[in-house]
C-alpha cells in the first residue's frame, strides 16, 4: 500500500499525486472515467481531498502520527466518480447539487479510511480520525454561505450538538451517501427556514 506522510512541500508532492492518480486511471476498469470526465478534472479532486487532509493533519499537530494513502484515496476518488456518472445518467443531470457531492465525497472517505495512524500507542486516541475529518468536511459545506457570520453565544450549544451527534453517527450508526445527503438538506431547510422567521 503506497502511503504518504504530510510534506510541507506541496508543490513536489503535488506532482507526485497527480502521477498515481493518473497511473490508477490507465488501468482498463477505470478508463471510462477519464473519457467521460477528464484526467484534469478527476486528479483536481485528488488534490482538492489530500490538501484538505493535509491542512486537517497539519492543524492537529498529527504529522507524526497520521498518514495519507495514496492508494486508498485514489479508491476514494475512483469509486466517487463511479457513483457521479452512474447519477447522471439516472437522473439525466448535467451537474450534481454540491449536497450531492459532499454526501458521496463523505460516504467514500468513511468507507476507505484514507487516514491511517502511524503510532500504536495513539491507534486508541485516534481510532476515528476519518470521522472527525469528514464531520470537518460537512461542517465547512454547511457553515460557508453566508460568510463570516459569527454563531450567537446562546447558539453555540445546538450547533456543537449537531456536529457531536454527526460525529456519533458517523462511528458507530450505519450510513449511505443518500441519507448524509438527506441529512445536508435537512440542516440548509432548517436554517431557510429560521432565516425566514428571522427577516419577516
Amino acid at each position: 500500500m503506497g502511503v504518504s506522510l504530510w510534506k510541507k512541500d506541496w508543490k513536489a508532492e503535488r506532482a507526485d499525486i497527480v502521477d498515481r492518480m493518473q497511473e490508477k486511471l490507465d488501468s482498463g476498469n477505470y478508463k471510462y472515467l477519464v473519457q467521460r470526465f477528464g484526467g484534469k478534472e478527476i486528479s483536481s479532486k485528488y488534490e482538492w481531498l489530500y490538501n484538505l487532509m493535509n491542512d486537517y493533519i497539519s492543524a492537529r499537530g498529527y504529522q507524526d502520527t497520521i498518514l495519507i494513502s495514496h492508494d486508498i484515496l485514489s479508491h476514494v476518488i475512483v469509486d466517487y466518480f463511479v457513483d457521479v456518472d452512474r447519477l447522471k445518467e439516472f437522473q439525466e443531470i448535467e451537474n450534481l447539487h454540491p449536497s450531492k457531492i459532499y454526501a458521496y465525497i463523505s460516504f467514500w472517505l468513511l468507507r476507505h479510511k484514507p487516514m491511517q495512524v502511524l503510532v500504536a500507542e495513539e491507534a486508541e486516541k485516534l481510532a476515528f480520525v476519518n470521522e472527525e475529518f469528514v464531520c470537518c468536511l460537512v461542517r465547512s459545506y454547511l457553515f460557508s454561505e453566508p460568510e463570516n457570520v459569527p454563531i450567537l453565544d446562546n447558539q453555540y450549544e445546538k450547533v456543537d450538538s449537531f456536529v457531536n451527534t454527526l460525529l456519533y453517527y458517523f462511528q458507530y450508526r450505519e450510513y449511505s451517501a443518500k441519507n448524509i445527503e438527506i441529512m445536508i438538506l435537512a440542516f440548509q431547510a432548517g436554517r431557510g427556514y429560521q432565516y425566514s422567521v428571522d427577516h419577516q
